[in-house]
């Protein structure tokens, strides 16, 4: 009896074993098809990470770029829609060009009474009365007489025209940002009816920094937008690495060089007196639309295009303008000052020197 007991507890045992060495067999099996699956999706997943989307259009007199890195699916068509309503009212509110713009209205104003303005109109008022103080007053938006009369602004009948040392002293009279004061709840009061303001050194910079904001509303994290030359990055870049590439200007028209760079979490904007001029016959040099809010006139140094860097896209074209103002002493000095990441593009004898400030050196290996 004993061991016909023990005879059936070994079979028993057998049979359990059995089962657990098949339940065994099936776990592997579960286990490594969960794997498979799971390397699967992360293959897709990663496709998909490097899904890119490229959008485009023209504004502001120029053109603008949106990429986008996305791993989720959305609807191209209304982040387009979006964008280009996005540019279409900051237009409405910082151009000096449009007639029916915020910024005209106020410059037409005839009045030294405290008005309200636009709440955005308001901040990039603010923010330029900073960087006029920043930078000693080599960034003045108030310089607008002066841009129409040496045939910049949107007055058409000074295209062509140099004008006379009277009528610059008279123009003259109108600017400096003492004239405008910058009053609590959107509101800013003219101390001198008839000064006016030319936002275009940090007004692109802007509009950059709001798409931006709307492509972060959806949820974006690797995204470049560029308008005009003007861009800010943010993430890895389209290949997931150190950022998005990006050239530098340097003023070269038509010569081939420029520098690639790799841009991330950071915008660069670039000066120049190459974009426009025009012959002046009271000097050797060209006019710039560059103007020097301390004379009146063009710049005439020898610095023909500066790159400024920025976490934001308004800091960094207003900084660009501001150091092409300066040229490369004065300019050079303030950026080692402030720990600017800039480059200094200038031209002597036909030939272009590179001249870069210590934090550009030290966030891109002193490349050129």
């Amino acid at each position: 009896m004993v061991t016909l007991f023990n005879t059936y507890l070994h079979q028993r045992s057998g049979i359990i074993n059995s089962r657990r060495l098949v339940q065994s067999h099936f776990t592997c099996f579960l286990t490594s098809l969960l794997s498979f699956l799971a390397i699967g999706c992360g293959l897709e997943n990663k496709k998909k990470l490097f899904s890119l989307t490229e959008l485009s259009g023209s504004a502001l007199g120029t053109t603008w770029s949106v990429k986008v890195v996305s791993c989720k699916e959305f609807d191209h068509v209304d982040l387009r829609n979006e964008i280009v309503q996005n540019i279409e009212k900051a237009e409405k509110i910082f151009s000096h060009w449009r007639p029916d713009s915020e910024l005209s209205e106020l410059n037409h104003a005839q009045d030294t009474n405290p008005r309200s303005i636009h709440p955005r109109l308001h901040e990039l008022i603010k923010h330029a009365k900073w960087m006029n103080r920043e930078t000693g007053g080599a960034f003045d938006p108030t310089i607008a007489p002066l841009v129409n009369l040496w045939g910049f602004g949107p007055t058409s009948g000074t295209r062509s025209t140099i004008p006379k040392d009277d009528k610059i002293a008279a123009a003259r009279k109108l600017t400096g940002m003492d004239k405008l004061e910058v009053l609590p709840k959107n509101r800013i009061q003219k101390r001198i009816a008839g000064m006016r303001l030319d936002l275009s050194g940090s007004a692109k910079g802007e509009i950059i920094d709001q798409v931006c904001q709307l492509l972060n509303r959806w949820n974006f994290k690797n995204y470049l937008v560029e308008i005009g030359g003007e861009i800010r990055a943010h993430g890895r870049g389209k290949k997931g690495n150190n950022g998005w590439t990006v050239g530098l200007e340097s003023g070269e028209y038509g010569r081939g060089r420029f520098v690639s760079i790799a841009l991330r979490d950071y915008a660069v904007a670039t000066s120049g007196t190459y974009r426009l001029k025009k012959t002046n016959p009271k000097s050797p040099r060209n006019a710039s639309h560059l103007l020097n809010p301390k004379t009146g006139l063009p710049i005439e140094h020898h610095v023909i295009a500066v790159n400024a860097f920025a976490p934001t896209a308004r800091d960094a074209d207003a900084w660009a303008t501001a150091l092409m103002v300066m040229g490369l002493q004065e300019g050079m000095k303030k950026a080692e000052e402030l720990n600017l990441v800039a480059r200094f593009c200038k031209e002597v004898d036909g030939e272009i020197e590179f001249h870069t400030s210590t934090a550009y050196q030290r966030l891109f290996s002193a490349k050129k």
